[in-house]
């Protein structure tokens, strides 16, 4: 088929929205498990996943499991997009300038490129997101009363530059970690598995076992990148980078810190990973039937 720019628009059009789609609903799954993690990983105080559960319900009701979630949202729809839809133009484009199936490290590629250029788009809702948990869980008011009450607080902001500067290098390593892991892995399974498994099964079940598959690397390879970046955006005061952050916590709290929350973390995001890559395709089978 001869692709116009008519048709081109159409394809991009499907990857981003579909993108933004299952992130967003991704995100607003697991924002309970979110707010446990992020207390977790940045509260030495918090003794375990079933304390902060009980406090948090008990101080701020049902409610307390989504705070932040209107910063994630709009991350989701940012951040999101250029990590997942733009890693399938990218793959896409590559395949058809090279008129063939993208090898395995091409396809990981794609996925380390998408999850790079996304990385700046993350910082600030992070940075939000975060805070609102951790000042919620400590004085009972987060500073930011949303995500625009939080973007506005930026401007002329003198810290920001800097923490950003901090920041950068470990959510860079955890989203291009993750990116390669979650979206590269599945692209991988897709073409070696699928074949063999619709035979079989239908397209969904198919779609389901190599997403959770792919979930299983994502949680195996990012949760110690993920407890030091969140560590970072909650104290930037603290800790002035990446490997200084590293040095710090196993110093100071044991090599076992970096884990703190992992298993939080990992059924947060394993859900997180899963949800997005299944809503991702569905969504883009409906999209083709319109």
């Amino acid at each position: 088929m001869v692709r116009t720019e008519s048709t081109e628009l159409h394809s991009v059009g499907r990857h981003l929205f579909t993108a933004g789609f299952s992130a967003s609903l991704a995100s607003g799954i697991t924002a309970p498990l979110d707010v446990v993690r992020i207390v977790r990983m940045t509260t030495i105080s918090a003794t375990g996943a079933m304390e902060i559960v009980q406090k948090t319900f008990r101080t701020q009701g049902l409610g307390g499991f989504w705070i932040g979630y209107s910063s994630e949202a709009v991350r989701q729809w940012t951040y999101g997009v250029a990590r997942i839809g733009l890693h399938r133009i990218f793959s896409t484009k590559l395949s058809e300038i090279k008129q063939r199936e993208l090898k395995s490290h091409e396809l990981l590629a794609c996925a380390g490129a998408a999850g790079l250029i996304s990385v700046p788009l993350q910082i600030p809702f992070d940075k939000i997101k975060i805070r609102q948990i951790k000042d919620q869980w400590y004085h009972g008011d987060p500073r930011y009363r949303n995500v625009f009450h939080g973007l506005s607080s930026f401007r002329g902001c003198p810290d920001f530059g800097p923490d950003f500067r901090k920041i950068f290098p470990a959510a860079m390593a955890r989203t291009v970690v993750t990116n390669v892991a979650g979206i590269g892995t599945f692209d991988i399974l897709k073409r070696c598995l699928a074949p063999k498994l619709e035979s079989n099964v239908s397209a969904t079940t198919s779609t389901l076992i190599m997403s959770a598959l792919s979930s299983f690397c994502v949680i195996l390879c990012m949760a110690p990148l993920d407890s030091i970046r969140n560590r970072i955006i909650a104290n930037p005061s603290k800790y002035t980078g990446l490997l200084a952050a590293i040095g710090m916590v196993i110093r100071e709290e044991g090599p076992l810190a970096v884990y703190r929350g992992a298993s939080v973390t990992a059924g947060a995001n394993w859900i997180h990973n899963f949800v997005i890559l299944n809503v991702f395709e569905i969504a883009g089978r409906f999209w083709d039937r319109t």
